[in-house]
């Protein structure tokens, strides 16, 4: 792979780039897969097809799958249970004038995974979801602000907070600064801001995963006392975190629940979750679109909670995950005092990185470069879905150990 990547035998790839880049922006309609990302002469810019936990680039090189599409494909690339619901469905029809009942039939499955919840509302993308929740909020609460510290999506409530950029850069009116508000990922930190602006605020936006239990059943139960709604955003984390997220395995119950990458493996689909009269509100506020009730997406999304329930253990790649996290610790103490780097992150998506700030960059590209020699693929991080087997992940176990070690090589100039 070595030879081939220094040969420059990727050229396809990279005179699509050029192609691309052209008429679309950063080459990718998905920011986070833009080439942009990664490095030229090393990581692939552009897939062909994909399956299982593997995908080829437009050279015909082969990658194992550490990204699987940002998380999205929980169950692998073409899984046959899921294609085969497409595919049945596909010659039922895709779209109708009227609803189609598959929507009931998923709200029914979703309902009884989360059964803290009592309706839903379906969206495409996550960033509509969690949207939604906030517009409710604000209705049922009589408050406007909000309060986030994490990443929501690209829409003007939370985007220039997120990116640490004035509003109007980002064609954002000044004014949504004053209603939305961001502060730093740490409890005590929001508490005090929950404290401050409690009359104001209408919803508090969190991403559980990212957080300990104790301090979201704190900020959960202070939410309650004040009025204000508190969203959990699991679009990210949700199915690859536990069966029912970060929200059931802690046993918190927010007033919105957002869920969406990996309930339909990858097809465009979200959904908010919550009380009957917080989701039906959403009638009222006017929120609809055109093709959230896709029934591609929606028998996808069947078969998947189909998969889930039938899984003995969830996720399936915990003892993967596990055993990695462990050799990794295990080679950081060999390099003794002087190993600046750390593991963050959960079972559902987990990076290293160098906690020395100006060297993060330097060991982003190091990690992306080094474990390309060895055909695998990732932007950074570590993701594994249900395809991946014991010999996939001890294959990555042995090549992310083996970077760490080559990482603070004498020969290296980068640590």
């Amino acid at each position: 792979m070595r030879e081939m990547l220094e040969n420059k035998t990727l050229q396809l790839g990279i005179d699509f780039k050029v192609a691309c880049e052209q008429i679309i922006p950063a080459g990718s309609t998905t920011l986070a897969k833009s080439y942009k990302r990664l490095y030229q002469g090393y990581s692939p810019f552009y897939a062909t097809h994909a399956e299982g936990c593997y995908f080829w680039d437009l050279d015909g090189n082969k990658w194992l799958d550490c990204e699987m599409s940002m998380g999205s494909a929980v169950w692998g690339y073409c899984r046959k249970e899921i294609d085969d619901a497409i595919i049945k469905q596909l010659h039922k029809g895709i779209m109708f004038s009227i609803p189609g009942t598959l929507e009931y039939e998923l709200a029914i499955k979703l309902l009884s995974r989360y059964p803290q919840y009592e309706a839903v509302k379906y969206f495409k993308n996550g960033a509509d979801a969690v949207y939604a929740a906030i517009r409710s909020s604000r209705r049922l609460t009589r408050k406007i602000k909000t309060l986030s510290c994490e990443y929501h999506g690209w829409l003007d409530w939370s985007c220039f907070n997120y990116y640490r950029l004035e509003p109007q850069l980002m064609g954002i009116p000044e004014s949504t600064a004053t209603e939305n508000m961001s502060c730093e990922c740490d409890s005590n930190m929001i508490i005090q801001t929950i404290h401050r602006y409690k009359h104001e605020l209408a919803c508090v936006i969190l991403c559980p995963a990212n957080h300990k239990k104790n301090n979201l059943s704190e900020i959960a139960k202070l939410c309650k006392s004040e009025n204000i709604m508190l969203i959990f955003d699991e679009v990210t984390s949700g199915m690859r975190f536990a069966r029912g997220g970060a929200t059931q395995l802690f046993g918190i119950i927010p007033d919105y629940l957002c869920i969406s990458k990996g309930v339909a493996n990858g097809l465009p689909l979200a959904v908010t979750l919550g009380k009957r009269e917080h989701i039906m509100i959403m009638e009222q506020l006017k929120i609809s679109n055109a093709h959230s009730g896709e029934h591609l997406s929606l028998a996808a999304a069947i078969a998947s909670e189909e998969l889930l329930s039938s899984a003995s253990e969830w996720p399936s790649w915990r003892s993967g995950i596990e055993s990695l996290c462990e050799e990794i610790e295990n080679t950081f103490k060999t390099l003794g005092a002087d190993c600046t780097l750390k593991i963050i992150g959960n079972v559902g998506c987990l990076s290293i990185i160098d906690t020395s700030p100006e060297k993060s960059e330097n060991f982003r590209r190091f990690f992306i470069t080094s474990l390309s020699r060895y055909n695998i693929f990732t932007k950074g991080f570590i993701i594994f879905c249900d395809a991946h087997s014991i010999e996939n992940m001890k294959y990555v176990q042995n090549a992310v150990c083996e970077c760490v070690k080559n990482y603070y090589s004498p020969n290296n100039t980068n640590s």
